[in-house]
């Protein structure tokens, strides 16, 4: 089994990306960390660590980014969720305000909703710049 990070360049992607990699290493599975803003040409999406791991040495991680012909980011997320059926799917969460959430709706909440796998939804330390 996988844990699955949605990885974005934000603090709660960061916190994300964290989370997904005590798990990881905690429960000795492999890590599938998705980049939501790298693009790539390549048929199976892999990509080179975008990102330092914190204390990532030994960890077993894939790095996926999306489609680069694709204009929907969560939807592929969702898809490949599907494909490689993880025990959790890390997400990164941050507050909004009621008319941000009804004029953008929320790509966790999709992720939340529509995943097959249970979600785990975490924030950033808010004490962090």
């Amino acid at each position: 089994m996988t844990v699955f990070v949605a990885y974005a360049h934000t603090p709660e992607g960061q916190a994300a990306l964290e989370r997904g990699a005590q798990i990881s290493r905690r429960e000795q599975l492999p890590l599938v960390v998705f980049d939501l803003e790298a693009a790539s040409d390549a048929p199976d999406r892999s990509i080179p660590a975008t990102v330092p791991l914190p204390d990532g040495e030994g960890l077993d991680v894939r790095w996926l980014a999306r489609d680069a012909r694709s204009n929907d980011a969560t939807g592929e997320l969702i898809d490949l969720v599907h494909t490689v059926e993880p025990d959790v799917v890390v997400v990164g969460v941050r507050p909004r305000t009621s008319v941000g959430k009804f004029l953008l709706g929320s790509n966790a909440q999709r992720i939340i909703i529509d995943s097959p796998a249970p979600v785990l939804a975490v924030k950033a330390d808010r004490h962090e710049k």
